[in-house]
């Protein structure tokens, strides 16, 4: 073989091979977040996760609640549990004795989900204090691309690809609320 084959050869099947090659996937778009002044003294001991609100369906609401759950046991809070919190809706509310964590959906819309494994979300998460309407922690997404596409490969795969995309969304919702007992 020439000189000239081989390099053209190189030419030709190296960008082939790199282009199979994974890139490492950019880091998700920081939420735009508030922790008021004074968190660590007013940091409540339990909080009830209210059913989300906003246009989605029942599925994403669901996984979007238990996620925010699991954040919050990750982060040493005690989330009461959400039959206690359905049974009397009235009891917790923004103002009541109990700290809330409410979260209004803008935007969910998972109609690339099993194209391009992509969910676009938008959202607000507030936690308020007990006793107070007073806002302890915020954060919005605004338009986040979730991806659940390494999920999604079937129809099949739509429970799990919505709950791993709603565990992504609380995560970056949760991610600079302090951990229960730090600072």
């Amino acid at each position: 073989m020439t000189r000239a084959c081989r390099a053209l050869l190189l030419a030709l099947v190296l960008p082939a091979a790199a282009s199979g090659c994974v890139s490492p996937r950019p880091p998700p778009p920081p939420a735009d977040d508030r922790l008021a002044e004074g968190f660590a003294s007013r940091r409540p001991a339990d909080v009830a996760v209210l059913p989300v609100s906003g246009a989605l369906p029942g599925t994403a609401a669901g996984a979007l609640r238990a996620s925010l759950r699991e954040g919050l046991l990750g982060r040493r809070f005690a989330p009461l549990r959400d039959r206690e919190v359905d049974a009397d809706p009235k009891a917790f509310r923004p103002g009541g004795p109990t700290a809330v964590l409410a979260l209004t959906v803008d935007r969910w819309d998972d109609a690339a989900l099993y194209g391009a494994g992509i969910v676009r979300f938008s959202g607000t998460l507030r936690l308020h204090a007990a006793g107070s309407p007073d806002v302890l922690y915020e954060a919005r997404l605004v338009d986040v691309k979730v991806d659940a596409g390494y999920l999604s490969k079937t129809m099949e795969d739509r429970a799990l690809s919505v709950t791993r995309a709603a565990a992504d969304a609380a995560d970056r919702l949760l991610a600079k609320l302090p951990v229960k007992g730090d600072g």
